[in-house]
């Protein structure tokens, strides 16, 4: 595959489209995909981040690849048609521009290959693995998956552990130590009190980080999942 001949803001709306189709969030219980939803919004605020430079980077690949190729094909053909002198002239002024508007496309290439490699990883753990797991935009053309049934077990956990991360153990470390601070002096108490938000909670943050991804790609290929259709079946529809 040539990496000049791809639309890579196609390549962006079909990540995209698979990722929000939520099959594996609409495979849960309403209120445990609200649940989950809530717990992976870091992981979609950062992909709308990832994508939105993926889509600047895209246009912008866009805006030089047109008029190079146009030009490019120019050049190739008016070249054809003139004496060796003439050809000379039109290469020596046209080339140079020429190639520097490839090694712009070929330093955006650079940047645009790992962004969608981050931005599909990204869209994979809050999608639960809504889609074919895949890093490169050469595995692209068949992503969809089929989810085949119900599941409960996996979110579930994911939600009591999540929420156990983020609120409530981090809660009772807190209480804990504001009145072990307490029974030193209420001026502890208050630096505690300041600097927890800021110097420990944090890295409950990144723990939750850490778990959601792992948890995710371990959990991705549940409920039985393939790429061949994407027809949803239920429980009862399977009966």
């Amino acid at each position: 595959m040539n990496l000049f001949e791809i639309n890579y803001l196609d390549k962006l709306s079909a990540l995209l489209k698979e990722a929000f189709k939520f099959k594996k969030y609409k495979a849960m219980p309403p209120a445990l995909a609200v649940f989950v939803g809530i717990l992976m919004l870091p992981f979609v605020i950062a992909s709308f981040a990832v994508a939105a430079t993926f889509a600047f980077l895209a246009f912008a690949f866009a805006v030089f690849t047109s008029p190079v190729k146009f030009l490019h094909t120019l050049v190739n053909k008016e070249g054809k048609d003139v004496l060796h002198a003439t050809q000379f002239i039109i290469y020596f002024i046209s080339w140079p521009f020429i190639f520097l508007c490839y090694f712009v496309m070929a330093f955006l290439l650079l940047l645009i290959i790992p962004a969608y490699a981050v931005l599909s990883i990204l869209l994979y753990v809050w999608s639960f693995g809504g889609f074919k797991f895949h890093l490169f935009m050469t595995e692209s053309d068949n992503i969809s998956i089929t989810v085949e049934k119900k599941y409960m077990a996996i979110p579930l956990v994911y939600v009591i552990v999540g929420f156990a991360l983020i609120a409530i153990i981090p809660l009772t470390h807190y209480m804990i130590g504001f009145a072990l601070e307490t029974w030193n002096s209420w001026a502890a108490a208050d630096i505690y009190s300041r600097l927890f938000p800021v110097t420990v909670y944090p890295s409950y943050i990144g723990i939750h980080a850490l778990f959601s991804v792992v948890y995710s790609l371990i959990c991705s290929p549940f409920p039985k999942n393939s790429a061949k259709n994407e027809v949803v079946t239920t429980d009862s529809e399977a009966q």
